[in-house]
């Protein structure tokens, strides 16, 4: 691959990463009564950085 396509290929894959937490967050906003602090520690736990 091109440079240019090496930059547009890692630049896609972290989008899809921020997209994909970004789901996974409003899910346990949901799930929690759009609380926000709650939300977060369900997200650390399952990302097991809590």
């Amino acid at each position: 691959m091109k440079k240019i396509g090496k930059k547009a290929f890692i630049f896609g894959i972290g989008k899809l990463v921020i997209f994909v937490l970004v789901l996974i967050l409003l899910f346990f906003l949901i799930k929690n009564s759009w609380n926000i602090n709650d939300a977060f520690n369900s997200l650390l736990t399952l990302l097991r950085i809590k």
